[in-house]
């Protein structure tokens, strides 16, 4: 049997190979592809990159490794020709060469993997943000592109348009794999003559033997693994921080990347006009006085968000939707107690006696719900405890990859 993988960015030990630098991006797939047997398998992994100019190909540990420069369907059609793999697994749909592949390639042997879903993710670009954030805004929106960033209605556009692309590709396609049970609502809709197939994700191995101890995590410290774009929800975190702050005077929150851009308060007017949503979190935390108590780690590897996990008294997920977030189940795999919106296909993720779920969009239920797991230690323990033990099940690799091969060979018999 060959299967080809279709994806879109580079996996590292390919980039590795072409003496490109790593991407952060697809965790998922590559620890997907390490549970996998190579033998009798015949993997290929067609990845596009804008870092190509033209196509390549390197063989490594068993694995057939094709790049193509993002964009170039000539070159996804010769590689379809020469492979001619017996099934393809497309990774993403919001993507340029997403239809390309159904067009390419009989949908019945295309196995359509969701990862997020951009149409929702554009609805929910600005929620909770003021109405200013939605009107036109040309001079900006030009100086944001000559700097190669996007105003937060420029993002929500283009996840839209996306998420247009998307429905078309869901509407071609046979066979779904999906993790929740709101993605399978979504595709239920959107591609009413696909059949749905449930696959859990594999997560990253260093959060599997778990660590987190009470004694060992910094009392009333947050932490949240992305903040960069308003579908995220930092703006809602720190207005419950300020809440929190009220009662608990050490509250701390930490966040993963990078904090906004101060040039000094001559400068910051201006700064914040252009940079418009991390402007905002810096106005917002600076006038409900929490500015001090806001940390950014930079960019963290693995390893350094398993370290942020162990330190925090509570991990945090404040988005205002989310399919499966990969960030969530590393949580709940390390051990530290968990407080997430109840928004998409999280509550299919964990369950009130894992965690605390809570509407991001409802005034207070956030700071409420933080502030439940903060005011008993024990409950926060052994939720955090029942979510360890569903998460080393739900994600285990063996269970995974297993399911994923057993899937391969119903849709090639024979092959």
């Amino acid at each position: 049997m060959k299967v080809m993988w279709v994806l879109d960015f580079l996996p590292p030990v390919f980039s590795g190979r072409l003496g490109l630098a790593p991407q952060a991006s697809g965790s998922w797939a590559v620890s997907l592809l390490a549970a996998l047997p190579k033998e009798g398998l015949g993997l290929v992994l067609c990845s596009f990159s804008p870092e190509l100019s033209a196509p390549c190909r390197e063989r490594i540990d068993g694995v057939s490794y094709l790049g193509l420069p993002a964009g170039d369907r000539p070159a996804l059609e010769t590689a379809l020709a020469e492979e001619a793999p017996d099934l393809i697994q497309l990774f993403g749909t919001e993507n340029d060469h997403a239809p390309w592949v159904l067009e390419g390639f009989d949908p019945q042997k295309v196995l359509v993997y969701i990862q997020g879903l951009a149409g929702p993710c554009g609805e929910h670009m600005a929620d909770g943000l003021p109405p200013r954030f939605l009107r036109r805004q040309p001079l900006k929106e030009a100086l944001a592109r000559r700097t190669g960033g996007l105003t937060v209605l420029a993002q929500k556009e283009r996840l839209l348009a996306r998420g247009e692309r998307e429905r078309a590709v869901l509407a071609k396609a046979r066979h779904i794999l999906g993790r929740t049970d709101w993605d399978k609502a979504y595709c239920a809709a959107a591609a009413p003559e696909a059949e749905y197939h449930h696959l859990p994700e594999i997560m990253r191995p260093v959060f599997y033997p778990g660590g987190w101890q009470r004694q060992s995590a910094r009392p009333h410290r947050l932490f949240v693994s992305q903040g960069n774009i308003p579908l995220k929800g930092l703006h809602r975190a720190i207005e419950a921080l300020a809440e929190l702050a009220k009662q608990w005077p050490d509250a701390q929150l930490y966040v993963a990347g990078w904090p906004p851009p101060d040039k000094g308060p001559l400068l910051r007017p201006l700064v914040h006009w252009l940079a418009e949503y991390p402007g905002y979190l810096d106005e917002l935390a600076r006038r409900l006085g929490v500015a001090d108590r806001i940390h950014y780690t930079g960019v963290l590897n693995a390893e350094g968000m398993r370290q942020q996990f162990l330190l925090a008294e509570t991990y945090l997920l404040c988005s205002s939707i989310e399919n499966s977030p990969n960030s969530l189940g590393e949580a709940m795999l390390t051990g530290v107690p968990c407080a997430a919106a109840a928004v998409g296909g999280v509550p299919s993720m964990l369950s009130e006696k894992e965690g605390e779920l809570f509407d991001p969009a409802a005034p207070g239920e956030m700071a409420k719900a933080i502030a439940a797991l903060w005011a008993d230690p024990a409950m926060a323990e052994e939720k955090a405890a029942a979510a360890r033990a569903r998460a080393l099940a739900v994600h285990d690799p063996k269970a995974v990859a297993a399911a994923l091969l057993d899937l391969y060979r119903r849709l090639c018999p024979g092959g």
